[in-house]
């Protein structure tokens, strides 16, 4: 019963030809988890400076907010804020998000003094803003307290008669300076009585 000696030799050369096919192919195996693992390392990387380039950009383009607010308060005339007067008088047509936010620059667009330009050191440029003049009216309270007669009595002073309406765009920094970093831009309007 025994089997002749020229087949059992012939079957354990098959067997360690198996055996180096099957590690090579282990080897790809582990070579392609192994790369895998490492783009998505490099992915979330690059995902997490995204999120922090935007972030920088967002707090910059609020301090420019708050930059044309506190020139408002300091003076409502559209022509001392080099502003545009968007008014339903004026002969400006205004766009709602103007044309060269993202993309360029303009004369109507004002650097924040150095007071607001907040992570100057993380970021390139200096953040900007654009005031649009929306036009004049009276002022109606939020709540309706001005038609209310007791207001005087509760320390209210009433709402003012008249009030300037302004849209204000602001914008991280002058996209031709900040090369490949994140803008933000954002809106805000803003009612300053007269």
């Amino acid at each position: 019963m025994n089997a002749p000696a020229g087949l059992v030799m012939q079957g354990g050369r098959r067997q360690q030809g198996v055996a180096l096919v099957v590690a090579l192919i282990l080897l790809v195996v582990a070579t392609l988890i192994g790369l895998a693992a490492s783009r998505g390392t490099m992915l979330q990387e690059r995902m997490s400076g995204n999120t922090y380039d935007r972030s920088l950009a967002f707090q910059r383009s609020e301090s420019a907010l708050r930059a044309a607010e506190a020139a408002i308060s300091g003076n409502w005339q559209i022509a001392t804020l080099n502003g545009v007067d968007c008014s339903p008088g004026s002969v400006a047509q205004c766009r709602i998000v103007p044309a060269d936010a993202f993309t360029g620059t303009s004369a109507n667009w004002i650097d924040v003094p150095d007071y607001y330009n907040v992570n100057n050191a993380l970021a390139l440029g200096v953040p900007q803003y654009q005031i649009h003049l929306l036009g004049t009216g009276t002022a109606d309270s939020a709540y309706g307290t001005g038609d209310n007669a007791n207001i005087q009595n509760y320390g209210g002073n009433g709402a003012p008669d008249n009030v300037a309406y302004y849209r204000v765009t602001a914008r991280s920094s002058n996209p031709q300076l900040s090369g490949d970093r994140a803008i933000v831009v954002l809106q805000a309007t803003v009612r300053r009585p007269f």
